[in-house]
């Protein structure tokens, strides 16, 4: 019965973990979706450079973000720099 025990908490544990770890990825996702929301002006996907402005760090890394270097930056391109509506 003790084996069981410590079985099912095991398992919680890492239940619970991998909620929470679904819920900053979550979290992340949407701060990336609503900096677009917000920067979008012309609703078109994209962020242009006069887009950016609206975002000083955005505006500041725009060519380090924009990796297939169109002049405009991608919600995917702006999910892999990591910045935030923040």
């Amino acid at each position: 019965m003790a084996n069981f025990s410590k079985m099912m908490k095991i398992a919680l544990s890492i239940m619970l973990v991998q909620g929470i770890l679904a819920i900053l990825i979550s979290t992340a996702a949407n701060a990336q979706e609503s900096l677009m929301a917000t920067l979008d002006d012309d609703q078109d996907g994209l962020i242009s450079l006069r887009e950016a402005v609206g975002h000083k760090t955005l505006l500041e890394n725009f060519n380090k973000i924009d990796a297939n270097e169109d002049g405009y930056i991608s919600l995917d391109e702006l999910d892999a720099s990591e910045i935030s509506k923040g």
